[in-house]
């Protein structure tokens, strides 16, 4: 059997028999949920801010309410416990916003962690923890899943949960309420948590769920979206699945083995969301949705009958004309393809299990089906040669196909990562964690150059590649939110199915969006947080985002 390139413990299952009396609690709450109990514990739950921008068309999935907050909030309140979402994503002083929501207003401080907002998670805990330092702090979410040792060593979290959350939590909670964390916290599974004397300790791996049928109907209405002068946008993140059957080099996740809901249980998420909601799009973030054929088929049958559009994620090897063609009866307007790379070596070493040949296969096969084919590309990949980017460009501009570009980031937890810090690359990991707050998906961010191709090569064949954007799925957006950033301007309105879907001048004001970089982003740049041999590799012709707050500052400061 191949060596995992993730932790281990995530290819646990959960199923012991605290595992199964929570998952039973979780169907039986989700019929008939626990009147909100003020006597219970206060669980406030931050959403911070994230610097990644989106092409035009594709804004919506920024600001929509996503699966991994709205489950942990859903089990919770219908457990009875008083929940409240603060999303402070584009706010103009994240930290600040997010402060004023939280102290004096709970009693346990729940903290979404994902990649790029490590300083504003760090920073936030320790002004929480000075004003009031017994309140507990629990973060989860894929970044303290994949570095939890450098979350319990260099902030004032307390308790780190592993991977799926929403098992942990409540338990985690009924033992607060009862005032048994001091005797429960070793054996509850799947966190790491720190000691009354300040030792860290961690717990045997939880897993992950068997059955995700036990997950409950997403509560929306939790976000305070709902409540703002828009409501709810109509556009929602949702998934049938988790887990990916692949072991890509510089992919993390948090939950690796695939597990998926019945065609039943889409079917009741299905209704909810549209009939509570009032949905008309979702984007589907199963990492992997067309990985098996039937399963596929069963679950685009499902989705037909709520009349709908939708997007999600797969791979070229698992694309076929029965499944494209059930997935354009279903609604599909665009599928997004990881193509990553065309060359045979850098697919080779990234783990990706496709060819070229496999992805002009996918991509003439939905093409023929008429459903938009959607490239995922990477610049900058190990392996990369300037022939193979060169390739990978003529292929974006011939077809206009491209929906995402971006410049290799090392996740961390992914291989990738690893041989970034064995080589040093990555001078240290609370560094690289700081850095990558700052990447916004643009074609003037700093990178990590491991491919050892010129800085110019690169940055050359992302702005081909960038140009090369066609629409996204949403073009008549309207959630927009007031501090909203927006970017490159492009006159060329590319190939005439992209004018023909989407208008001429579609992307004249702008071909990305995003929200704005937090105070203090200037900190972060690759120039202080890497050695300077490293930084000169890829940042040295551009100047990126935070160093322009930087030249602003100084230039408003004279």
């Amino acid at each position: 059997m191949a060596r995992k390139s993730l932790a281990l413990e995530l290819y646990a299952n959960a199923d012991q028999s605290v595992d199964r009396r929570y998952q039973q609690q979780m169907r039986e709450q989700d019929d008939s949920p626990v009147p909100t109990d003020p006597s219970l514990p206060r669980f406030t739950l931050v959403v911070g801010p994230s610097p990644f921008s989106m092409p035009r068309g594709w804004e919506f999935f920024l600001t929509s309410p996503y699966e991994g907050a709205t489950y942990i909030s859903t089990v919770l309140h219908n457990a009875g416990y008083p929940v409240r979402i603060v999303d402070v994503r584009y706010e103009l002083d994240p930290l600040r916003a997010a402060y004023e929501q939280i102290v004096g207003q709970t009693d346990v401080l729940g903290i979404c962690t994902f990649e790029d907002n490590f300083p504003f998670c760090r920073e936030l805990m320790e002004k929480v923890k000075e004003a009031e330092p017994d309140v507990p702090i629990v973060c989860g979410g894929s970044l303290v899943t994949s570095v939890p040792g450098v979350f319990m060593a260099e902030t004032a979290c307390d308790i780190a949960v592993i991977s799926e959350g929403e098992i942990t939590v409540l338990e985690l909670m009924e033992s607060h309420a009862a005032g048994r964390w001091a005797k429960d916290l070793p054996h509850i599974r799947g966190i790491w948590y720190r000691t009354p004397e300040g030792q860290t300790k961690r717990t045997p791996p939880r897993g992950q769920m068997m059955d995700l049928d036990a997950l409950p109907r997403m509560r929306l209405d939790l976000w305070p979206q709902s409540k703002g002068p828009k409501g709810l946008q109509p556009q929602i993140i949702s998934s049938y699945s988790r887990g990916c059957k692949m072991d890509c080099s510089f992919c993390y996740r948090t939950t690796p083995q695939v597990r998926a809901k019945s065609p039943e249980k889409m079917s009741r998420d299905m209704d909810w969301l549209k009939s509570r909601y009032g949905i008309d799009f979702c984007f589907f973030v199963d990492l992997t949705f067309s990985s098996h054929r039937g399963q596929t088929i069963e679950i685009c049958d499902v989705i037909k009958d709520y009349d709908i559009r939708w997007t999600c994620l797969t791979r070229c090897a698992d694309m076929d004309v029965p499944r494209i063609n059930a997935m354009r009866d279903s609604g599909a307007d665009i599928i997004l393809y990881g193509v990553e790379s065309l060359g045979s070596e850098v697919l080779r070493e990234a783990r990706k299990g496709s060819s070229e040949n496999l992805t002009v296969r996918a991509m003439r096969t939905t093409f023929d089906a008429g459903v938009r084919f959607g490239s995922l590309l990477i610049v900058g990949l190990p392996g990369e040669s300037e022939e193979s980017l060169r390739h990978m460009v003529e292929f974006a501009e011939t077809y206009n196909h491209v929906t995402r570009v971006k410049y290799l980031s090392a996740m961390p937890g992914t291989t990738v990562y690893q041989q970034a810090v064995s080589s040093g690359l990555i001078r240290s990991e609370v560094d690289h964690l700081n850095w990558l707050s700052v990447e916004q998906a643009l074609h003037e961010d700093e990178f990590l150059n491991v491919s050892g191709l010129p800085e110019q090569v690169c940055r050359d064949a992302y702005k081909a590649i960038y140009d090369s954007y066609e629409p996204g799925p949403v073009m008549d957006f309207a959630h927009y939110p007031e501090n909203f950033l927006y970017f490159h301007p492009q006159p060329d309105d590319g190939l005439a199915r992209s004018t023909s879907y989407a208008g001429s001048g579609w992307r004249a004001e702008w071909s990305s969006a995003a929200g704005p970089l937090a105070p203090g982003s200037d900190r972060f740049t690759l120039d202080r947080c890497a050695d300077e041999e490293v930084a000169a590799k890829g940042s040295s012709l551009m100047t990126c985002g935070a160093k322009e707050m930087e030249r602003s500052a100084a230039v408003g400061g004279k």
